[in-house]
């Protein structure tokens, strides 16, 4: 680091020497950027404000577009429209072709469509569910087959029904899954229309 005195005597040296030179720095410095300032000045008085003004819109509006991607915003617009919404029921029956046929698997997709099914009914019934209960509520009447299936996967268990390498023995989970998505998706569109009409 260099000690302070010698800031001092370069300080004291850069000051003398300007002071030597301040007509050569005048000449050749000073002069020529104060010939350019008066220039500046004298065009930018020459000039309409009007179109200064224009210049200055323009140019905030190009630096806009520069910034934001609109090509991509319109193409994320159009991906978004052409892709509809995937509700919860569709989305676990799209699971259901993905997944594999062991209890556990069948009984963790009776447990998505019992939850579906749940909540469907206390949006219906506008209650907050506590707790384990059963399925019930005003025009909830579900084929046998599809209420055990719906209780086994919402108040039941997989290791309720062990299975052997030599005897499987039928459960409530071996339905046809398709069947139990079909009656959730016409109890949804029965639910829509009873709210559109204000029933």
């Amino acid at each position: 680091m260099i000690p302070r005195r010698w800031l001092t005597v370069f300080a004291m040296a850069a000051f003398f020497i300007s002071f030597l030179l301040r007509d050569a720095i005048q000449r050749s410095v000073i002069m020529p950027l104060a010939y350019l300032w008066w220039l500046f000045k004298l065009y930018y008085r020459a000039v309409p404000q009007l179109i200064l003004w224009v210049l200055l819109v323009l140019a905030v509006f190009v630096s806009m577009f520069r910034l934001i991607p609109i090509k991509n915003l319109f193409r994320r617009a159009r991906k978004i429209e052409q892709k509809p919404a995937i509700g919860p029921i569709e989305n676990v029956a799209l699971w259901v072709k993905k997944s594999p046929g062991g209890i556990y698997y069948k009984w963790l997709i009776a447990n998505r469509l019992g939850k579906v099914a749940r909540e469907l009914l206390d949006q219906r019934e506008g209650r907050v569910r506590k707790g384990f209960m059963r399925l019930n509520g005003k025009g909830w009447n579900p084929p046998d087959e599809v209420d055990a299936y719906l209780e086994t996967g919402l108040n039941g268990s997989f290791a309720d029904f062990p299975q052997s390498r030599w005897w499987v023995k039928p459960t409530p989970l071996d339905i046809n899954q398709q069947q139990v998505v079909d009656y959730l998706e016409n109890e949804m569109e029965a639910s829509h229309d009873r709210n559109r009409k204000g029933i």
